[in-house]
Formats: C-alpha cells, structure tokens, sequence
C-alpha cells in the first residue's frame, strides 16, 4: 500500500467510500442540515479529497482544525470536537457525522440541536449531564485555542467556568442537564459563544 500526500496510507480500492452519495444519503442530508444539493456534493467531494475512505481519524481531523486555528494550542479541545462529532463513537468521522456536525457548528439551522452538539461537547462521560470536572476541562481546552493575549482580558480559567457552570446550574444540583443547557443558553443567547467560540 503506497502513502498519500498527508502520509496516509492509500485505502484498496475496496475500501473506497463511493464516489457518488445515493439519493437516499443525499435527502437524508438535505432533512438534517442548512446546505442543498450542490453543496452537500461539494462537501462531499472536499471530504473524499482529504479522507478518500470516507473515514476522518483524530489525526486527521486535528490537522484540518488546526488550519483554522493556528494560533492557538488546539489538541485538547480537537479532542474533545472529535468525539463530538465522532456521533457514533466508532473512532472516525464519516461524511453525515461531518456535514451535520458542521452545519449544526456553523449556522443556526437547528438552534437547538446545536444547543444539544454543544452540550454532548461538554458531556465527556456521555451520561446525560455535565459535571463541573468535565465544564472546566472544556473551557480550560477552548482558553488554549483562543489568543495568548485575549485570555489575559479574561479572568482566570476556574473563576469563568465556575461562574458559568453555577449561572447555569439552576437547580444546584452540581451537574448541568441538557434542559439546564438548553434553558440557559436560550435565554441568555450569548453563553453559546462563551461556551462555544468558533467550536
């Protein structure tokens, strides 16, 4: 098996994501993100560019992140972007985790399915809440993407994030649930981009 440009190994031809998303793929898509037709097929193709198995790893991902980052220390936030998207937790991306999750980042197509991504993104455990460990490690992550210099205007990484976990946790019970999430960030629209910056 040769290597690619990006150092990959080359997939056998088997292995080869389809070169053509079936209609049902296609309208499957359409349902779930803000892009049409031309776009899902010039997302896809850019896809298969960068991952001609269809398949986004983490180390993938972390140097296509990084190109839009390059300031900042991405890696542990990367990670935690990843298994976000990674929607079925099988340890790679495919192209409807890929568009979905980056439709659902980039606009406000489904406000709260976004809210929900953004809480699965703080979800560490997955168990359907948010602890103040995993709320910190999150901001604590998204502090190192953001500019050395902007962070001094902040106040220290524990003061933000415990401030912002006791603003949305309502009911005191020292974990976030997505209604909490939701709630909070519906009302005060600006915790999203607190929470998540360029996410």
């Amino acid at each position: 098996m040769g290597q690619s440009v990006c150092g990959c190994s080359k997939p056998s031809k088997e292995h080869l994501a389809p070169r053509k998303l079936s209609e049902k793929e296609v309208r499957f898509l359409l349902e779930r993100t803000s892009y049409d037709r031309a776009e899902i097929d010039e997302w896809h193709t850019q896809f298969l560019k960068d991952s001609p198995d269809g398949k986004l790893n983490k180390k993938m991902f972390l140097k296509q992140y990084k190109k839009f980052n390059p300031n900042g220390k991405p890696e542990k936030l990367c990670e935690h972007v990843f298994r976000a998207f990674d929607a079925d937790h099988n340890g790679f991306i495919d192209f409807n985790e890929f568009l979905i999750s980056i439709s659902l980042t980039s606009t406000d197509f489904n406000y709260k399915k976004k809210l929900e991504w953004v809480f699965s993104l703080y979800d560490i455990d997955a168990n359907g809440s948010i602890d103040k460990n995993e709320f910190k490690t999150i901001i604590e992550a998204i502090y190192k993407v953001l500019d050395v210099k902007q962070r001094h205007s902040f106040k220290s990484v524990e003061q933000s994030a415990n401030d912002l976990f006791q603003q949305i946790d309502t009911d005191k019970s020292k974990t976030i649930s997505l209604d909490e999430f939701i709630k909070a960030c519906t009302r005060e629209k600006y915790l999203l981009e607190l929470l998540a910056p360029s996410v």
